[in-house]
This record gives C-alpha cells, sequence and structure tokens, in this order.
C-alpha cells in the first residue's frame, strides 16, 4: 500500500520563496549577512573550495526541513468511523440476596437471576457501540459500578466482579434511581453537542423495603427530567428455590422461600417517566425485554467517517536541527 502524506498547514511553503533572497543577499552585499549565524564564517566561501560550502549548504537545508516541519506533513493511516448520534444509559441492577433464587432455566439447568440478567445485558452492550453506557447496582443500598462510558469491554470487566448478597441486604428502589439520575448530570450539556438522548433501565426482582429516597419520588425527578425509565420486573411469584451458602460463598444446599415483585410499583414507575413496563418470568422474556427497549430506543445514523494521520514534522524538525548544528560544527573547523 502507498503512503498518503498530505499537509495541513500547506501556506508555510511560502517561506521557499525567502532562500532567492538569501543567497542574493549573499553573493552581491558586502556586509555580512546578520541575518544568518555565524555569517562573518561565510564570507567569501563560494570562492574557496567546496569544503567550505558545505556550512552554506547545511544552513540551507536546516532551512527547507524546519520550512517543511512548519507545513505539517502527515502520513493517512486509513479510515475509521467515528460516533455521531447516540443514547447515554444507565443500568440499575438489583444484587439483592433473591437475585440468587435459581428459578431460571437454560439447557434444563436450573440458574440464578443475576446469572441470567448479566449475560443478557452483556449482549445489550454488543449491541449499543454508539452509546455511554453507566452501571448502578444496589442492595440495601446504591453504588455506582460504571459511570457512563464507551469503554463497554471495562464495563463487562465489572459485570463479572458483581455478586448478589455481597452488600446489605434490601431493596433500595428509590435510590438507586436517585443515584442514576446523579450520573446523568451534565447531560443537557453533551445533548446539545452530540445530539445525545438518555434513559434508564431498572431491573428488580422485589419490591421497595428500604432507602431515603422513595421510588415514585425518584420518578417525578425521572420525568422532570425527561429520562424515561424502562423497568423490568425479574423471577417468578410465590415459592422460589433459593442456594444456601456458607461463609465462603459456597453453596452447600437449598431452601425454599416466597418472592414477590411488586409489579404495580414499577408499572407506575415506567408510565410516569414515559416508559414501558416489562414482565420477565423466565430467561427468554429477560433477553425480549432488553431487546424491545433495544428496538424503542436505537438512534439509526450514518457514522462519521475520519482520516486517521500520523504527525511527521517531529522527523524533519530533528533532521533541521541536525545539518544546523552541523553547518554549525563545519564551520568551526574550517
Amino acid at each position: 500500500m502507498v503512503a498518503v502524506v498530505v499537509f495541513a498547514n500547506p501556506s508555510f511553503f511560502f517561506l521557499l520563496l525567502l532562500l532567492p533572497l538569501v543567497w542574493f543577499f549573499r553573493r552581491y552585499r558586502k556586509e555580512e549577512p546578520f541575518f544568518l549565524p555565524f555569517a562573518s564564517q561565510w564570507v567569501g566561501t563560494e570562492r574557496e573550495g567546496s569544503i567550505n560550502k558545505l556550512p552554506v549548504v547545511c544552513c540551507y537545508l536546516a532551512f527547507v526541513l524546519f520550512i517543511v516541519a512548519l507545513a505539517r506533513p502527515q502520513e493517512e493511516k486509513g479510515k475509521i468511523p467515528i460516533r455521531k448520534e447516540g443514547y447515554d444509559i444507565i443500568l440499575v441492577l438489583d444484587i439483592s440476596g433473591s437475585m440468587l433464587a435459581e428459578d431460571y432455566e437454560i439447557d434444563q439447568k436450573m440458574v440464578s437471576r443475576l446469572d441470567v440478567v448479566l449475560d443478557v445485558v452483556k449482549t445489550f452492550l454488543d449491541k449499543r457501540v454508539n452509546d455511554r453506557i453507566g452501571l448502578v447496582a444496589f442492595a440495601g443500598r446504591a453504588y455506582t459500578v460504571c459511570p457512563l462510558t464507551f469503554d463497554h469491554q471495562w464495563i463487562k470487566r465489572k459485570i463479572d466482579q458483581l455478586q448478589a448478597g455481597a452488600i446489605e441486604d434490601g431493596t433500595a428502589i428509590g435510590d438507586a434511581l436517585g443515584l442514576a439520575l446523579s450520573r446523568l448530570e451534565g447531560k443537557k450539556e453533551s445533548e446539545a453537542r452530540h445530539k445525545i438522548g438518555s434513559f434508564l433501565i431498572l431491573l428488580t426482582d422485589g419490591a421497595n423495603n428500604c432507602g431515603n429516597l422513595l421510588p415514585l419520588e425518584a420518578a417525578q425527578l425521572a420525568a422532570r427530567s425527561s429520562i424515561p425509565v424502562f423497568a423490568i420486573g425479574a423471577g417468578l411469584s410465590g415459592e422460589v428455590t433459593m442456594p444456601v451458602l456458607d461463609e465462603e460463598r459456597r453453596k452447600i444446599g437449598s431452601q425454599t422461600v416466597i418472592s414477590e415483585v411488586d409489579e404495580e410499583l414499577l408499572r407506575k414507575i415506567a408510565q410516569l417517566t414515559g416508559g414501558e413496563y416489562f414482565r420477565a418470568t423466565d430467561s427468554n422474556a429477560i433477553l425480549s425485554a432488553f431487546q424491545a427497549i433495544d428496538t424503542k430506543k436505537k438512534i439509526p445514523f450514518e457514522p462519521l467517517v475520519v482520516t486517521k494521520k500520523e504527525e511527521l514534522f517531529p522527523i524533519f524538525l530533528v533532521l533541521g536541527l541536525f545539518f544546523w548544528f552541523l553547518a554549525f560544527f563545519i564551520s568551526k573547523r574550517t
């Protein structure tokens, strides 16, 4: 492949017109040309042999190289698409102990709600390559796992570290939504620049039972900011199988517990904010819910293609300095 070199500031090449003027003043003026270094060494050098012409040649060459460096030569490295439009999305995931309930089936094997949810979330990330995505996890309290970022691989690594029941148990839905909304501060400024919208995806398998902010109060805040909340109620209601873990979080048995999803609350949150509520009683329903959200909040766009370039001016600058100092060195020895 032939390398293509372009110049960011080609107007600097007009400085090359100074070279004939330099030559003229050096040849026809009796006075020493004050605008060149160590000029006293140059008087009459054109008539004193080729070795004494070297400083002049080196200085001319350095001058040309400096001008090329000012013109900023750049080598084109190919075309790359960049993001033009997209969304800011905060995933709000319940990691309370109840998310360990094994009421989802994959390949005839019972798996926990959290395992299914995290796998589906990773698939969702792969489809939203043009969006900034953040992650808030909650149980008895809420915390930011990842701020908004385009680095979806980093989010996946953080997702792999999530564990249900790792923090104090409970279901603080209101606090989680409030924290997620705070992660979107500055959204309006970025929206003006990039045509970005925002929405939240709330996934929980329980009812709000702790926290300082009520879920509907958080929903009202989201509604005032025009941020829709898509709520997903995960898991079966009624009796479900829950693993019993030892101190090292290894499964040592199982027990039956009662599970209850506050569907009415989640539906109200979605309606109040302009989002939608999904009931996901099995792994396929979880996947379908995320696919539906992906379809509803998708921005089709033509990616802006830019040319990736590598700056070459340092090479010419270093070469110019080399010939400049070489001229000085030679002039001192002749």
